[in-house]
């Protein structure tokens, strides 16, 4: 049987419930959960999903995710995983944390330093918190890289360490 691959996108007021919503939605059409990232933050619930479908069901579990609006879930469908698949290609993967005073501005030096050595981003999330002994708050970041071929794991570490003095990076290779 034929199958079809969907990414969605998912936003809704935090509460209760909302992964089931879209869960007994993939399964009610014969779906399967493949991947996803959810998370709540700020009172909101956000995340992206890859699921894959029976290809004749495909346009009707569109429409029911973009149903169920109607229980104040907002889905955005964005068509077939197949798509973005190996854009990249194959690169080693490491896991980084950066800590750095924080600051307006600090994602953006730490995109830019990677953008600008051709580091693709796979996950980021970060944080602020307060650097109580010292009075001021403390940015981490938690980011997954594919790194280019050529680029050793020290050579990642100084990039990001030169942004400025007070940023420390500690790299984990996958």
């Amino acid at each position: 049987m034929a199958t079809e691959t969907i990414i969605f996108t998912v936003f809704a007021p935090d509460r209760p419930g909302i992964v089931k919503n879209l869960s007994d939605i993939v399964l009610a059409h014969g779906g399967n959960w493949l991947e996803s990232s959810l998370t709540r933050m700020c009172g909101q619930f956000a995340g992206i999903v890859h699921i894959s479908v029976p290809a004749t069901q495909k346009t009707s579990v569109e429409a029911a995710l973009a149903a169920i609006g109607s229980l104040n879930i907002h889905v955005t469908i964005h068509g077939d995983a197949a798509n973005g698949n190996n854009v990249i290609g194959e690169h080693q993967t490491v896991r980084l944390t950066v800590e750095a005073n924080d600051r307006e501005g600090i994602v953006d030096e730490i995109a830019s330093a990677l953008a600008t050595h051709h580091i693709n981003v796979e996950k980021l999330t970060s944080s602020c918190s307060s650097a109580s002994m010292a009075g001021y708050d403390i940015f981490q970041a938690n980011i997954k890289v594919a790194l280019p071929e050529q680029l050793t794991l020290q050579e990642l570490e100084a990039i990001l360490e030169d942004i400025s003095d007070d940023v420390m990076v500690s790299v984990k290779s996958d």
